[in-house]
């Protein structure tokens, strides 16, 4: 059986610039065995993101994806955007989320890894390894939607109604993560499912449901349907070390954050709200890659 082909996406927007700029700085140095990376942004970021572009890596433009959506004066600090096809407004998390999935069906490889823009890979990886079993990878937190999670709630209820399925009784699983892997034909199937459901394009039907995930949307299709499930394989362990929240890293700090890191683990995610320096974070995870003889 021929290993299935992957790809990189990474959703990014002008804030995130400088450290999309790392995360490519570390794919160069340490990943291997994938096709392409794609940096999917909005219209308005795509100069400032086009020195990134190279022979294995894209900046594609959300126009180049999805219809025509048109930019809202901010309000309260925050910008939104307008389609006809929608008459309500949408937030910049509401297209990164329908990027995602637009992205996925539009590429050509079998399979896509999602990294977003404040991770970064610390060691070397294979990505035929990591996400191109026979089965795709997908991975669950069995039991973890419960009501002390009320958004995680609405998520999880919002995606089986998208879906046409019956909402069951919580507690639900939970499939929301760093480094997330989708298989293009199983987007494909979803796609198709949300616009029989929706009677309109799965975009513009997404979009009116303002309050969705889409990882749970996936993980809830897969799951909802033997013969997607049989592509698939559940795991429970993530790639992707994460540092959800808490007080600014020093190098200190990020080095001792650094020594909880499995073998399973090929990332590591600071959350930019810890406002942990950006410069910090390379000095560590490039400086101990190289010290360690990773590089």
């Amino acid at each position: 059986m021929q290993t299935p082909s992957v790809s990189i996406v990474t959703p990014s927007y002008h804030n995130d610039l400088r450290r999309c700029e790392l995360l490519c700085e570390t794919i160069d140095r340490l990943v291997t065995g994938f096709d392409h990376h794609f940096i999917v942004v909005g219209d308005e970021d795509l100069e400032i993101f086009r020195h990134l572009s190279g022979p294995k890596r894209s900046i594609v433009p959300s126009s180049d994806l999805l219809p025509r959506f048109w930019p809202l004066p901010k309000w309260r600090g925050r910008r939104y955007w307008w389609s006809p096809r929608i008459r309500l407004p949408v937030y910049g998390w509401h297209l990164q989320q329908l990027r995602k999935f637009a992205m996925t069906a539009d590429q050509e490889s079998d399979r896509v890894l999602f990294i977003d823009s404040d991770g970064v890979f610390c060691r070397p990886t294979d990505l035929r390894k990591l996400a191109g079993r026979p089965k795709s990878p997908l991975f669950y937190s069995g039991g973890d939607i419960n009501p002390s999670r009320p958004n995680h709630v609405r998520w999880w209820k919002n995606a089986h109604k998208i879906l046409g399925i019956d909402v069951p009784a919580l507690p639900g699983d939970d499939f929301i993560g760093p480094m997330i892997v989708w298989e293009r034909q199983t987007v494909k199937a979803l796609l198709a499912r949300i616009e029989s459901v929706c009677g309109c394009p799965w975009w513009a039907g997404l979009a009116r449901q303002r309050h969705f995930s889409e990882y749970l949307i996936y993980g809830i299709a897969v799951a909802s349907d033997p013969a997607l499930a049989e592509r698939h394989e559940l795991i429970s362990i993530s790639h992707c070390l994460t540092y959800w929240g808490g007080p600014q890293l020093d190098k200190a700090g990020l080095t001792s954050f650094m020594d909880g890191l499995q073998s399973h683990h090929h990332a590591i995610t600071i959350q930019s709200h810890t406002e942990t320096p950006l410069q910090t974070i390379r000095e560590v995870v490039l400086e101990q890659s190289e010290r360690s003889g990773r590089v």
